[in-house]
């Protein structure tokens, strides 16, 4: 019996299957490997939008801080801008907009330093051999020569001096000493926070804007893709308000933000929201397009650690 070879059409049958089979595995192989990167993707903007945050985080809780006490005073606190009746810190809710003044706002590279003059006349950024302040940079500070504000122990603003290291004045002793350099006080320190959709990346959702800083008149975005921003006022019984009359009440302040995380998704999901006796309040997803992304929710209690 002779052996019998296959043909062209069995040839052709089992080529057309493995082909089959391949484009299969082929398929599925490439929908695993990009599902993966894109988790991959979404978990590392994830990590990216929460570091931001925390950034934002550090800034805030420098709020106050080197201001006279003669400016620590709050009435209502909930005009656009800073004034009389809110000298130092406001939130409008109307135009998502925060102004508040710090000494460590003004991005100098020793923005942020301060120390205490001794006896002598020494301005001193150590005490036993241990940092009292760094820089907003997060670097050590140094008593450099250059312009500063001093202040009294109990925070009242003496004067602006020019501090040199090789020739201390022992008349300026006794007080704190907070670096200003080139700067203007109080006008140079004011800092806002606001919304804005100008330059705003194509990959961010419809709604979403840029929360942008504003320093001397100088507004550079920090983060894209924002939902929502809102403060509230944290007073010292806990409870969280829109507005505070009396500074003596504030003792923190809470940051509520919802940024986007990744791109535009082909499945629709629930988007989360604030919790419910968190203070913030709940966002309106009334957009259905924001379903097709994902949300990161931001809720953070910044202590107010320089208006005491």
């Amino acid at each position: 019996m002779k052996n019998r070879g296959y043909t062209i059409f069995e040839l052709l049958v089992v080529i057309a299957l493995s082909l089959i089979i391949g484009a299969a595995f082929y398929t599925f192989y490439n929908t695993v490997i990009k599902e993966n990167i894109s988790k991959s993707t979404i978990a590392k903007q994830e990590q990216d939008a929460f570091i931001l945050a925390n950034q934002i985080v550090k800034d805030l809780s420098t709020i106050g801080f080197g201001v006279d006490a003669d400016r620590l005073k709050i009435n209502g606190g909930t005009a656009c801008d800073l004034d009389a009746n809110n000298p130092f810190l406001t939130y409008c809710s109307e135009k998502n907009r925060l102004a508040y003044l710090s000494l460590a706002g003004s991005e100098d590279q020793y923005a942020g330093c301060w120390g205490f003059i001794d006896s002598t006349g020494v301005l001193k950024m150590t005490v036993d051999n241990k940092k009292l302040s760094y820089s907003y940079l997060n670097k050590p500070c140094q008593p450099i020569a250059g312009k500063y504000i001093r202040l009294n122990t109990s925070k009242y603003l003496l004067e602006t001096f020019t501090y040199n290291p090789n020739n201390p004045v022992p008349s300026k002793r006794n007080s704190y000493a907070f670096y200003v350099g080139n700067n203007t006080y109080p006008n140079d320190f004011k800092i806002i926070y606001s919304l804005n959709k100008t330059n705003l990346p194509r990959e961010c959702a419809q709604g979403t804007s840029n929360l942008q800083k504003t320093v001397k008149g100088n507004s550079s975005p920090v983060i894209s893709c924002v939902l929502d921003f809102q403060v509230k006022y944290v007073k010292t019984d806990n409870t969280v308000a829109t507005s505070i009359t009396n500074i003596n009440e504030l003792s923190a302040i809470k940051l509520c933000m919802i940024i986007q995380v990744g791109g535009r998704q082909s499945v629709p999901d629930n988007p989360p929201n604030y919790s419910q006796a968190g203070g913030c309040d709940q966002f309106n997803y009334t957009n259905n397009d924001w379903r097709y992304y994902r949300w990161a929710v931001i809720e953070q209690v910044i202590p107010l650690m320089n208006i005491r």
